[in-house]
């Protein structure tokens, strides 16, 4: 995004002028939403986004507390911006030292933030993540000469109520239907990082998807929530309502969510599954583990038995729909049994894809209480078997897929051995690879059909058959 504004923008007692922000995101899609809302409120301030950070008068971190590997590479970059402080920058336009402001959101900040200002004392303020619409204030707080603050004060009234900001040029957008969890499984921070659940009204979202779709172009949205499946519980509507609703629109052509908690998937929104003209052949379902003992001890509110149910509604009502789900290796105290029963899930779900990663306790939450006997070493090998079992699964169920036609939104291009390929997603979100058929044209956002021609487990490559443009006929 870059700005060919010279002008200075006043506000309150301050100038601005044009400046750039650099901003690197961890975690989940919220986290990536939280962060287009981040840039759109600062470009009232006269900051664009740059990717260099070198360019960057202000630096903003937004951090995500569910793994431990995200944890780890932020506080490693945070710690590497003091050279930012012993080296800076010289400005080529004034000749002067740039001073760069440096600002933590997000999960960590949220419970950690004052810790934060404190330790790290090339950190100007740190803030939460229910006040990220307050971002302007807090730069402008900044730049006035106010450091070592921290915001992480929660949203006390009782209605949700925002307007989805968005990335300019994109055909895609997120949007926010409910913020927090009540559920409190055991190794989860996230109800202690968001807050409880509250859900925007179902006609806010509608009219702000249809703005979306009618003064900006968007055609695929995606509906976000740490569970979703809880949206509008008290308000007495649901999210099979709000899909329904949504289908109605005219130009928007592909409707997902996430992220779903199986104790909270009706009948009412699997049978949505099945006459939803718009909503995806696709449902990203967590179970965690395979075992109902382990279940029990996450505090996850229901059975093995229970969740194989739903898949078999969800694919009666949708044959097409393909399921893929998050898994944790190694809970404190997992048996062999309890282990292995995991695997046998494997075979009787036939996931199309999973997210697996080894069990890292959460400062705060009820696992950490347990006294665990399990290694590192016990998890590593346990999430390896785990997923060379998915591997095959995997490569079997991407098979059928050869000869097969589908349609793809092109997002992206990459070089693979010397040859320019494009990818974008099918409707039940496998991502596609394909060579172009005009050399140096650009397909980004356009619809395609692909012919599939050879996959494996993690990759499908195709043969471009139709370009239908940026535009459906």
């Amino acid at each position: 995004m870059e700005s060919t504004n010279t002008k200075s923008v006043k506000v309150g007692e301050l100038d601005f002028p044009p400046r750039k922000v650099w901003m690197k995101t961890y975690g989940c899609q919220m986290n990536y939403h939280d962060s287009e809302r981040i840039v759109s409120h600062l470009s009232n301030l006269n900051f664009t986004l740059t990717d260099e950070k070198t360019e960057a008068d202000l630096v903003i971190f937004n951090t995500c507390a569910v793994r431990d590997l995200a944890n780890q590479k932020f506080y490693s970059a945070l710690g590497e911006t003091k050279h930012i402080r012993e080296n800076p920058v010289i400005d080529p336009e004034t000749g002067l030292k740039k001073d760069v402001i440096i600002a933590a959101g997000g999960c960590i900040a949220q419970t950690e933030g004052k810790d934060l200002v404190k330790k790290y004392k090339q950190l100007d303020f740190a803030f939460g993540t229910d006040v990220i619409d307050n971002i302007g204030e807090m730069v402008y707080r900044a730049y006035a000469g106010e450091k070592k603050f921290t915001v992480t004060t929660w949203d006390k009234s009782d209605n949700y109520s925002i307007e989805t900001k968005i990335t300019p040029g994109t055909p895609m957008a997120f949007v926010n239907i409910i913020k927090g969890c009540d559920k409190f499984c055991s190794y989860c921070i996230v109800p202690f990082t968001r807050g409880r659940e509250k859900s925007r009204r179902l006609h806010e979202v509608v009219t702000d998807v249809r703005r979306l779709v009618e003064y900006s172009g968007i055609q695929e949205v995606t509906l976000l929530g740490q569970n979703v499946n809880s949206f509008g519980k008290d308000n007495g509507e649901s999210l099979a309502m709000l899909i329904q609703e949504l289908d109605q629109i005219n130009g928007l052509q592909r409707l997902r969510y996430t992220t779903s908690h199986p104790y909270d998937v009706t009948d009412e929104l699997v049978a949505i599954h099945g006459s939803a003209k718009k909503l995806v052949n696709h449902l990203h379902l967590p179970v965690q583990s395979g075992s109902n003992t382990v279940l029990q001890r996450m505090l996850r509110e229901y059975t093995i038995e229970h969740y194989l149910t739903l898949l078999a509604k969800m694919r009666k009502a949708n044959p097409e729909i393909i399921i893929t789900t998050d898994m944790i290796a190694g809970f404190p105290n997992e048996t062999e049994e309890e282990h292995h029963a995991t695997m046998d899930l494997l075979d009787k779900a036939q996931f199309d894809f999973i997210y697996g990663y080894t069990y890292s306790p959460r400062k705060g939450t009820k696992a950490t209480r347990i006294n665990d006997v399990l290694t590192d070493d016990i998890r590593l090998r346990r999430l390896k078997e785990i997923q060379d079992k998915q591997m095959k699964i995997q490569a079997s169920l991407r098979g059928e897929m050869i000869g097969k036609t589908y349609r793809v939104l092109v997002e992206d291009k990459n070089i693979s051995k010397g040859v320019m390929k494009w990818s974008g997603r099918t409707s039940c979100h496998r991502l596609v690879h394909f060579e172009g058929d005009i050399p140096d044209k650009n397909y980004q956002w356009h619809w395609v059909d692909v012919e599939i021609t050879s996959v494996t487990a993690l990759s499908t490559q195709g043969k471009l058959i139709t370009d239908f443009g940026k535009i459906l006929p």
